[in-house]
C-alpha cells in the first residue's frame, strides 16, 4: 500500500480508552453504565499486535493518554504501556485516575517508571470539589479521601522519580465550580499542577447528552479564579511559557458562554484518534462516526478509506458537535503561533486580566 502525505500520520492517540470498568458513578459520565458484557475487551496480546503491525501508520505518535472508565482497574497497565514503549521508545504517557485504589495507582506508577527509566509517565487524579462535594459528583462516600491518599502517595513517588508528571485535574459543574477556588490550591500544596474542563458532553463516550445543563450563567464568577490561576502561572513561568495556557483559560470562558463556538481549528482524525476498549477507531470521543476496527482490519486499512478522508475534511471545516478538553484543544492550541503570539501580547497589554475576558 501507497503511504499517503505524512501530515495524516497521526502524532498522538488522544485517548486509548482501555477500560469501561470504573469504581465511580459520576454526574457528569455514564461510562460506568456502558460496559458491553458481550464485548471483550482488547487483550494485551491485541495491543501487541496493534503497535507492531502498524507502524507505517503510528510511527509518528509521540504521546498517548491513557483512559477508561478507570484505566488502573487493567491490572496488566504496566505491561501493555511496556509493549508500546518498545515500538515508540520516545512516545510519552499520561494516564488520568479516580484515585479510587491508591496503592493500585502507586504499584503500577512505580512499575512504568521503573521500566521507562523515570520518564514520560503522568497521572492526573481528579478532584470534583472538597470533601463532600467531590463525593457526590463522583457518586462514591469516601472517594474524597481516596483521592487524598492516592495524591499523597504519588507525591511522594516523585522524590524517587522527579520526572513524574503529576496534575490535579478538575471538571467544572454548576455544582462544583465555586470550590475550584479551593481545589487550586489544594494541587499546588501537593506539588501538582492543576488543570480543569467544563463539563463536556458526547453520545459516544461520556453518553450523558440527556444531562446537558448550562454553564452559561456561571462565566462571570469564574473569571476571578481563572484569572488568579493565570496570574500564579504567569508568575511561575513567565509570559511567554505561560501562553499555551492563557490560551486554553480563555477558551474555558468562551465554550462556558458557547458551547458550539469553538476559536481553533481541529485535526482529530488526522493528527489523533480515539480507539475503545473493544477495538473501535473514532476520531475524538465527541464524533459519533466510527472509522472501523481494528479486529476487523489494519488500522493501516481504515486509516486511508475514503470515508476516513471524508470525515477528516468535515472535521476541519468544524463539523463537529465542539468540546473544549485539553487532549484536543492543547494540540491546536500548541500549533497556531499566531494565536499564542496575540495571547501572549494581550496579556502584556493587559497585566490585569491577562487578556482573558
Amino acid at each position: 500500500m501507497e503511504l499517503r502525505a505524512s501530515r495524516h500520520l497521526p502524532t498522538m492517540i488522544a485517548n486509548l480508552a482501555i477500560t469501561y470498568r470504573c469504581q465511580c458513578r459520576c454526574r457528569t459520565c455514564n461510562i460506568w453504565k456502558k460496559e458491553e458484557t458481550e464485548r471483550e475487551e482488547l487483550a494485551l496480546e491485541e495491543y501487541h499486535a496493534l503497535f507492531e503491525s502498524n507502524m507505517d501508520v503510528l510511527r509518528e505518535v509521540r504521546s498517548i493518554q491513557i483512559t477508561g472508565g478507570e484505566p488502573f482497574m487493567r491490572r496488566d497497565l504496566p505491561e501493555l504501556v511496556s509493549t508500546i514503549h518498545a515500538s515508540l521508545p520516545d512516545c510519552t504517557f499520561w494516564i488520568p485516575t479516580n484515585g479510587m485504589n491508591p496503592r493500585a495507582v502507586e504499584e503500577a506508577t512505580k512499575e512504568m517508571l521503573e521500566h521507562l527509566k523515570g520518564r514520560g509517565v503522568g497521572v492526573s487524579v481528579s478532584v470534583d470539589g472538597m470533601g463532600p462535594t467531590h463525593n457526590v459528583q463522583r457518586g462514591v462516600v469516601g472517594s474524597f479521601r481516596k483521592a487524598m491518599e492516592t495524591l499523597r502517595r504519588l507525591s511522594a513517588l516523585r522524590e524517587e522519580h522527579p520526572r513524574l508528571g503529576l496534575t490535579v485535574g478538575m471538571t467544572l459543574t454548576p455544582q462544583n465550580y465555586r470550590e475550584a477556588s479551593e481545589v487550586y490550591p489544594l494541587a499546588r500544596r501537593f506539588g501538582a499542577d492543576f488543570s480543569m474542563r467544563p463539563v463536556n458532553f458526547s453520545d459516544i463516550y461520556y453518553r450523558n447528552m440527556d444531562e446537558r445543563r448550562p454553564l452559561d450563567d456561571v462565566s462571570g464568577e469564574l473569571l476571578p479564579l481563572i484569572r488568579t490561576i493565570a496570574r500564579d502561572t504567569v508568575k511561575r513561568k513567565g509570559i511567554i511559557h505561560s501562553a499555551p495556557t492563557l490560551r486554553y483559560m480563555q477558551g474555558i470562558v468562551d465554550y462556558i458562554r458557547d458551547p458550539t463556538y469553538r476559536s481553533l481549528p481541529c485535526a482529530a482524525g488526522e493528527d489523533s484518534f480515539f480507539l475503545d476498549p473493544y477495538g473501535d477507531v473514532y476520531p475524538c470521543i465527541f464524533v459519533d462516526e466510527k472509522m472501523g476496527n481494528i479486529r476487523e482490519e489494519q488500522l493501516a486499512d481504515l486509516w486511508w478509506t475514503d470515508a476516513a478522508s471524508s470525515l477528516r475534511e468535515r472535521i476541519s471545516r468544524g463539523d463537529c458537535p465542539g468540546c473544549w478538553v485539553e487532549c484536543e484543544t492543547y494540540r491546536e492550541i500548541y500549533r497556531e503561533r499566531t494565536g499564542l503570539g496575540h495571547t501572549a501580547l494581550s496579556a502584556l497589554i493587559h497585566p490585569k486580566t491577562l487578556g482573558i475576558n
